[in-house]
Order: C-alpha cells, then structure tokens, then sequence
C-alpha cells in the first residue's frame, strides 16, 4: 500500500480532519490534501511527526500496508505462527554471532550464564509455594492427599516452567537480538544519503551482511515437518485420556447433583470437577487447533486458565474442610441391620464343627446342647444353613449367595452413610460371623475333635508324646 493510502487510513483511524492534522503538523489543509492524493510529498521531518502521532514506525508508513498489519495483529496465535518465529529467532541468532566480536561472544556467555542463574533462583518461590499446598492437603488424611499432592506438583512445575521459559524468551530477545539489530541500523543510517533518508536500506559498506535473513535449513526444515507430523499423531493419543478424563467428570457432576436432593452435598467436589471440566474442554480446543492448524485465542484461553486454577483451589480448599468433618471406619454400615440363623445340637462324643473360624462363647446354662449362631447381611447372602448329618455327627453350615444383587440398595445404602458423614466398609456387607455357644468342656471337645478330623497327625503325636 502507498504512503497516502496509509496516511488517510491512519489519519481517520486516529478521527482527524485533514485540518486537524495540518495544525499537528504545522502545516495547512491543502498540504495533507496533497499528500493523501498523492500530488506532492511531506518533507522527512514531517514524517517523523506523523510517526509519533499515528504511533508506527516510518517503514510501515512510507512502504508497509496497515490496514493488514493492524488486522495481522487481531490474528489468533496458531502453533505455525510459534514455530515461524522460533525459526526466525535461530536465524536472528545466527546473524548476530556472525557480526560478534571474540570480546562480544564472552561478555553474551557470562550475560546468559547470569539469565540461567536468575531462572534457577526463580524456582524458590515456585519451591515454597509447593510445600504450602502440600501442608494443606497433608492434613486429609487419606489417600486421596497423594493424588491431590502429585496434582499440585504438576501446577506448579508447570506454571515455573513456563514463566522460565517466557522470560527467557524475552529477555534474550530485547537484551540481546533487539539491541544488536538497533545498533546495526543505526550505523546503517549514518552511511545513508540524505535523498534517500525516508527510505529504510540497510547495507554495509565493509561488505557485512547485517540485514536479517530468512534461514532455509534444507534437510533441518524437511525433518521439522516430519517430526511435526509425528508430534501431531501423538497429540492425537495424548487427547484420548483428556477426552476420558472429560467424560468421567462431566457423569462425576451429574451424580453430585443429584445426590444433593439425596441431602448429600460436597460443594467443593463439584467445584473442583466443574473446573476440570472447563479445563479439559481448553486443553482440548488447544490440542485440536493445534492438529488442524487453526488459530487460538490465547487471551481468552489464559482467562479461562487462571479462572480454571482459582476454581482448582476453591474446590479444594472446601473440600479439604468437608473431607475432614468425615469417619471412616472398618466395619459394616452401622444403618444396615444385619441377619442371624441360629441352631441348637445335642452334644456327642463325635460332634464336629465345619472347618470355618468361629467365636467360642461358654454358656453353662445349656448343658448338653450346643448352639451355633451365623451372622450376616441378606444384601449379598440368600440363606445360610445349619444342619447336622446325624450319622457322623458333622455339623454343616452352608452360605447361599445372591445371584443379583440391587444396585439401588447399595446406593442408598452408600449415601445413608454420606448423609452422616461416614464411611464404612462395605466390603464386609458379604462377610459372615459364626458363633458357638456351649459349656466349657463340650467347647474343649469341639476343638479337640476339630484337630483330629482336619490335622490328625498333630493328635497321634499328641496322643504318643502323653
């Protein structure tokens, strides 16, 4: 685009009359009128004016095209647009050590040798952050404290790695390329000629190579798209268990929805997930652009990181304090009332108990009787049967599993249980509990006629040793 097209672009973008204008610029109506149609050209010092006033620089004005720059800086940030301009600091890197001095090259090592230490140091903060949130989720208790341990330990490496890395970047652009390159165009204007000052040569005339040129790197370039063609397949599977993760939150928060009609509520739970939620679905829409070479709106993203990160704490922070209001204990759900089948034998000399583990209780008052007692839960077990074969004089104790089981009965057993801030163990819903009641020495011949029938070795030796 020409200059007076940028001109009266510019010129209505900042909302100025053509009068307006020639009163910045010291000059009259009629000047800026030339200049924008293109029937004369403003003097050097006029354009530098404009520069200041417009706020661009003499380069776009006289030979750039605005309009395009203005809408290239409005364009989202694709991961295309990150690799070019790495590529174009490598190949500013390249230009600058090139012009670089033997004295040059050692001051820029010592420079970066000190960047490198900043960075470390950067780590401390980062460091002591870490160990706050560790003392914090430390006081769960549970298991759970690992996972939330490990979680925060990838925030904050990866929040110190990319403030590094950022920082870096930045620092070794504007201390460095951004300088040598300044100071190269400076010297470039001093050999200028003056009637060709508005336009911006560079050249040397020592035959240096100072202009910054675009590197093609041959085969380098042909292996950075191969590898970015495998970088972009295993984006594809990295995105598998992000999608997973999605899923199971997203069924996650519909159940803590639910369960708060149940009475049950965990504010911080839904908080949390709802976070992750938001999460997942940007880490998503990163991951697909990044695939199909779409743009990003990396300001939008970095709100809704931030927001993501603040949710994460929030969540957590409720839930450490609801967590900790919670009992767990070993045994089965104290609401779940449980089953007993009781049988009452005739004690003999031959009465033998199956081989089960049972508690043995004296009770004189039963004489020659012996009673056995199972306790149960009918939410897994059927029945359960004490019988006695009467020729041998064994006395069974059979257990009947269910073949379904009701789901809906665990569940409200489960949230019976999270209504009282408890948690049992339900694994012991399908456990049993066998009594024996009898008197001492009938107690005494159950045992010993238990060690004849299952282990009749230990009773010879016994009987041989006596």
């Amino acid at each position: 685009m020409s200059f007076r097209k940028n001109l009266e672009y510019l010129r209505k973008q900042k909302k100025l009359s053509q009068e307006e204008l020639g009163f910045k610029l010291d000059v009259s109506r009629q000047a800026v009128s030339k200049w924008e149609s293109g029937g004369a050209f403003p003097e050097t010092e006029k354009m530098l004016s404009m520069c200041k006033i417009f706020n661009c620089s003499l380069d776009d004005l006289m030979n750039g095209d605005i309009p395009q720059l203005e809408l290239d800086k409005d364009r989202k940030y694709t991961f295309n647009d990150l690799v070019n301009e790495i590529t174009d600091i490598v190949g500013r890197t390249f230009n600058m050590f090139e012009n670089m001095t033997f004295k040059s090259l050692l001051r820029f090592g010592f420079e970066m040798f000190i960047l490198f230490l900043v960075l470390l140091l950067l780590h401390i903060p980062f460091a002591h952050l870490f160990r706050l949130g560790s003392d914090v989720f430390m006081n769960i208790n549970t298991n759970i404290s690992n996972l939330f341990i490990s979680m925060w330990r990838l925030i904050t490496e990866v929040v110190y790695m990319v403030v590094a890395v950022v920082s870096f970047v930045y620092i070794y652009k504007v201390r460095f390329l951004d300088k040598f390159e300044s100071a190269k165009s400076e010297d470039s204007k001093m050999d200028k000629k003056k009637d060709k000052g508005v336009k911006e040569e560079i050249t040397d005339k020592k035959v240096r190579k100072v202009e910054i040129k675009r590197y093609d790197f041959g085969l380098f370039s042909f292996i950075g798209k191969v590898a970015l063609f495998f970088i972009k397949c295993f984006t594809v599977f990295i995105s598998l268990p992000i999608i997973f993760l999605l899923f199971g939150s997203v069924a996650s928060v519909l159940v803590g929805i639910v369960t708060i009609f149940k009475g049950v509520t965990f504010i911080g739970a839904i908080i949390f997930l709802l976070s992750t939620i938001v999460f997942t679905i940007s880490l998503l829409y990163i991951l697909y652009n990044f695939i199909i070479n779409h743009r990003s709106n990396w300001q939008k993203l970095f709100i809704l990181f931030i927001s993501c990160l603040v949710g994460f704490g929030i969540g957590a922070g409720i839930s450490v304090f609801e967590f900790s209001k919670m009992t767990v204990s070993s045994e089965a759900p104290v609401h779940v009332e449980s089953s007993v089948k009781r049988e009452t034998f005739e004690m003999k000399e031959d009465t033998v108990l199956s081989n089960l583990a049972y508690d043995y209780i004296v009770d004189d008052s039963l004489g020659d009787l012996v009673q056995v007692e199972a306790i149960y839960y009918d939410v897994f077990t059927e029945d359960v049967v004490i019988e006695e074969d009467e020729d041998t004089g064994y006395i069974y104790i059979h257990t009947k599993m269910k073949q379904s089981i009701n789901l809906g009965e665990l569940y409200n057993i489960l949230m019976n249980d999270l209504k009282d801030k408890r948690l049992s163990n339900y694994s012991a819903l399908g456990q049993f509990k066998f009594k024996v009641y009898a008197s001492e020495d009938n107690i005494d011949k159950l045992q010993k006629n238990q060690i004849k029938m299952y282990v009749p070795h230990i009773e010879d030796n016994y009987d041989s040793n006596n």
